[in-house]
């Protein structure tokens, strides 16, 4: 028998079992039996191509997991069927199921396994749903963080900030990067503390944002493991770049400082592409006498971010 046919066999009988039925006696639908035949088939339809039908098949393994009260179970389903409407490209399916999934997890009092699956689902949706992949993003982090799982937590978040960089959500970026840093600090990871606090100076800048670049470093310089840093030096040569008012200094101290060069590639690019918006407001905004530079003066070489 071929896969198919094998898997259609499976789901109609599991079907069958599972709807109540007053001639059989079966006033409820008898989901122990049924639901390792619903996760067989799905398989055996996903071998077979059948990916609607497989999505459906784990769908209703998920429902007899949960009315088995086996949430870890049910919550592996939903991941598969999620994977099936991925590569559908069902949209909307990928992220209610990745979500569900993932508050089965955490409802099970595993919440690494939930920040995973929410992390999955927001790299699944990261171009076609980036808000929803932002949202699950910032649940995956709160797992995490709740679990005390700190050490676990920075490939997550370099995935989020990278996220709302391509998104272009400064302030959100800024947050998720000091968030990141605080994590840092508790799991004792200072060399990524530090590049998340010269990070964040980086993208306030990009955004022109000049004060709000200069708070956050001057808040980041209460850190002791930030404040004698590379990173910190950095930053200080960077703001004195902006002083200049001259776009050839912030350029040229960009390239000359390895330092930018290391941290995370979508902060790198930012920095690169330095500065950016209105100089010479910026440059006096931070204590310079804005030098030679003009409203909209821009770096040379844009790329894209994406």
């Amino acid at each position: 028998m071929d896969r198919s046919k094998e898997a259609d066999k499976l789901y109609k009988e599991a079907v069958k079992l599972t709807t109540p039925s007053l001639l059989r006696l079966r006033l409820a639908g008898e989901w122990e039996q049924a639901t390792p035949m619903f996760e067989r088939a799905g398989m055996l339809f996903k071998q077979a191509g059948d990916l609607a039908r497989a999505k459906e098949c784990y769908e209703r393994a998920a429902t007899g997991q949960e009315r088995q009260r086996s949430g870890w179970h049910a919550a592996k389903n939903l991941e598969k069927a999620a994977e099936a409407a991925r590569d559908m490209g069902a949209w909307q399916e990928v992220e209610d199921h990745y979500a569900r999934a993932a508050e089965l997890f955490a409802e099970e009092g595993r919440p690494t396994a939930a920040a995973e699956a929410a992390a999955r689902g927001a790299r699944a949706l990261e171009e076609r749903r980036p808000e929803s992949s932002q949202q699950l993003y910032r649940r995956a982090v709160e797992w995490l963080e709740e679990d005390g799982k700190d050490a676990l937590a920075g490939d997550v978040f370099r995935q989020a900030i990278a996220q709302l960089v391509r998104a272009e959500k400064w302030g959100d970026a800024v947050a998720m990067l000091l968030r990141f840093a605080a994590s840092c600090d508790a799991s004792g990871a200072r060399n990524s503390q530090c590049k998340a606090y010269l990070g964040a100076v980086v993208v306030w800048l990009y955004a022109g944002k000049a004060n709000d670049a200069w708070v956050t470093y001057q808040d980041s310089l209460g850190v002791d493991a930030f404040s004698s840093s590379d990173e910190a030096f950095a930053a200080d040569a960077l703001f004195d770049a902006y002083r200049s008012g001259e776009a050839a200094v912030i350029q040229e101290t960009v390239k000359r400082n390895a330092i930018f060069t290391n941290i995370d590639n979508q902060i790198a690019r930012l920095a690169r592409k330095l500065p950016q918006g209105e100089l010479a407001v910026m440059s006096r905004q931070l204590g310079g006498d804005g030098g030679s530079a003009a409203v909209g003066v821009t770096a040379e070489g844009e790329e894209d971010l994406t």
